[in-house]
């Protein structure tokens, strides 16, 4: 955040005025505005070797060593913005992984089973009575 905008952000305590010195994310458009950033700073990989979603990065190879490559120029544009990862956030040289709650791997997207076993089970009527107001919601859906 610029030195300028952080006393847009300043609120009280009981323990004195404060303000940020990075976005927080609970701001309006502070989502809307740090996607702008991440597609401007990656703007030359994306959709090559690259895709960004707010704070979310991944890198795309084909081989181990072409990996290394692209994690070095996003490493490179990363230091170049002043931007810092959270190590326990990373994973590096995975062939499949969750993004966005999908997951993604060689194969393509996929739902996750998580999200899949939840979805089943909302689906699912718990009681008889429950079934039968399913089933008749079925019957007249198409009205």
């Amino acid at each position: 955040m610029s030195p300028d905008d952080e006393e847009k952000t300043a609120f009280i305590t009981p323990h004195g005025l404060y303000c940020y010195k990075v976005m927080p994310f609970g701001l309006k458009n502070a989502g809307a505005t740090y996607q702008r950033l991440m597609t401007k700073i990656f703007k030359p990989l994306i959709g090559h070797t690259v895709e960004v979603y707010i704070d979310d990065i991944v890198v795309k190879s084909k081989t181990r060593e072409q990996h290394v490559l692209h994690l070095q120029e996003v490493f490179h544009l990363l230091r170049k913005y002043g931007m810092k990862l959270n190590p326990s956030k990373c994973a590096f040289g995975v062939s499949a992984g969750k993004f966005l709650g999908f997951m993604v791997s060689q194969r393509g997207i996929e739902v996750s089973p998580i999200k899949s076993r939840q979805s089943w089970k909302h689906l699912l009527p718990g009681t008889r009575r429950s079934y039968n107001a399913h089933r008749q919601a079925r019957r007249t859906r198409a009205f």
